[in-house]
């Protein structure tokens, strides 16, 4: 069983070379594809000095740059982390494990590493149970699917944002049949933007853009409203 790691960036000179090395120091048969948006800031010569990962150039846009990477993948299973995101050591024997038991699909557990506050603490507890109860899974949650399951959905929707809330509404048969689980191994991502932005604002404003999506805002508007 390989777990094809796809990562899709654009200007994340900052970040990368942490996440790349501790994805490739993951216990497991594995490959990792960064899927690059067109950065500018030299995110690619950083990538240059890593052996044994694949990096490929696709249209601006996660869910362009996602799908791009995942029909080159070659593994059993895709795994969509984000730029900013802090893996666990045992996270892809975590995913093989959840797969062996029967599951088609999961994520998990969300921890902001650069903000342990009360109202962030908040975020991840409610974050975890909505994706639990609802299946409703954002992208820093760390989606994993069978790749034969991803194929069967067409993808991700190639939307401006929300591609997330799309697929999990296509999730929802699986979710219900108890085949799409919940790990209780951590994923952390960066409260970057509620660290800038303020904790309250950020959480009200993305909330908005939920609900304008709800109502049926374009995704395009919802892009430029979230920034």
């Amino acid at each position: 069983m390989t777990v094809s790691v796809i990562v899709p960036v654009l200007n994340e000179a900052e970040r990368i070379e942490t996440l790349i090395s501790s994805l490739l120091e993951l216990e497991g048969s594995k490959e990792v594809i960064i899927s690059d948006g067109g950065s500018t800031d030299g995110t690619i010569d950083r990538l240059k000095r890593f052996e044994g990962i694949s990096v490929i150039h696709a249209k601006s846009g996660r869910a362009s740059q996602m799908n791009a990477a995942a029909s080159r993948a070659s593994g059993d299973i895709l795994w969509f982390v984000h730029a900013d995101s802090v893996v666990s050591p045992s996270s892809i024997r975590d995913i093989e494990r959840a797969v062996s038991a029967g599951a088609e699909g999961g994520f998990f557990r969300l921890h902001f590493y650069d903000a342990d506050d009360r109202f962030m603490k908040f975020i991840e507890r409610t974050s975890h149970t909505r994706a639990k109860k609802f299946c409703l899974i954002f992208g820093d949650q760390g989606l994993f699917l069978r790749r034969d399951i991803f194929q069967k959905l067409g993808g991700f929707a190639d939307v401006e944002l929300m591609e997330d809330w799309e697929i999990s509404r296509r999730l929802r048969k699986l979710h219900s049949r108890g085949l799409i689980h919940a790990l209780d191994t951590v994923i952390g991502t960066s409260a970057r933007r509620y660290i800038k932005n303020g904790r309250f604002s950020t959480w009200l404003k993305m909330n908005i853009v939920k609900a304008l999506y709800i109502l049926g805002v374009p995704t395009k508007i919802l892009r430029a409203i979230y920034g």
